[in-house]
């Protein structure tokens, strides 16, 4: 019978089968090729993971299989909004084929909203879903389940962000442990240990992973960069040299239109921090 693997401990791979969580060994070397997420045939009488089912894709880093969507998760305050970070996260899901959604949350902890809003739509010009919520107070979260459901969506994000909280929020009978903020740091303190699928009441799983900041963009080049910001697309290949990075060169089309406002200062900067990053790595292993 077919079922999907919602998480991996100790030695057991735990799949959703139906209804039911049936915790089953797997025989041979698929075990080490196996991630939550995967869709399986299990042996029900003997509870054995026999086979492994063709997977649409698979994100690199946390591990986890045939995801619909990442829900980029971002709170306002709290700790204190990185755009570097949020766009090293949008990155991480565009270089892996994924749909990003920006969520953006602890709107409760803030007083100016609408103006926060003004600034952060340069995500929604550029074609992103954006949603404000506060998972601690509910607020703004029937919108973004409707979102979920029937799709397997990862929540990633900074530790301290509410991935946990949020989790809880929308999932009636799991309760996730949650720790607030270190007040020395003003980072959040990491709480999840696996990565787990959760299913919602209405269809459909969110992730839990651990919480991380360092974000794994390793398929993308300095090359390729600039292929990955959207904003880029209207002005890719009409700069005065092809091979264009968008960084020092004379007649780029791309800083004309930064001057024009018609590009995001913060994200062009950290275009170029993200570019300066990559070309220093490939310098150092090409010697």
């Amino acid at each position: 019978m077919e079922g999907i693997i919602t998480k991996t401990l100790g030695g057991f791979f735990f799949v959703k089968v139906k209804n039911n969580i049936m915790r089953c060994r797997i025989r041979g070397k698929i075990q080490k090729t196996i991630y939550p997420g995967d869709h399986v045939i299990v042996d029900i009488d003997n509870e054995i993971v026999v086979d492994l089912k063709d997977r649409k894709n698979l994100l690199d880093r946390p591990k986890v299989a045939n995801i619909d969507q990442v829900l980029i998760l971002h709170s306002l305050k709290e700790p204190p909004l990185d755009f570097n970070l949020l766009d090293r996260f949008i990155l991480m899901a565009e270089s892996s084929g994924l749909i990003p959604i920006v969520v953006f949350n602890k709107i409760d902890l803030v007083n100016n909203l609408d103006s926060i809003k003004e600034e952060l739509n340069i995500y929604g010009k550029i074609g992103y879903d954006i949603f404000y919520i506060s998972a601690k107070k509910h607020l703004g979260l029937d919108k973004l389940y409707e979102e979920l459901k029937n799709s397997l969506s990862v929540i990633a994000g900074p530790s301290g962000s509410g991935k946990s909280t949020l989790i809880n929020s929308i999932v009636d009978d799991v309760k996730l442990p949650t720790k607030d903020v270190s007040k020395k740091s003003k980072r959040g303190v990491h709480t999840t240990r696996h990565v787990e699928l959760i299913p919602l009441k209405r269809n459909g799983f969110v992730v839990d992973t651990p919480g991380f900041t360092n974000i794994d963009i390793r398929d993308v080049t300095s090359d390729n960069l600039k292929y990955y910001f959207p904003e880029f697309e209207n002005y890719n290949g009409k700069c005065k040299f092809s091979t264009c990075s968008h960084t020092h060169e004379p007649g780029c089309a791309v800083k004309k239109a930064l001057k024009r406002d018609e590009i995001s200062k913060k994200r062009f900067l950290n275009y170029k921090k993200i570019y300066s990053e990559l070309k220093e790595k490939e310098e150092d292993f090409y010697g």
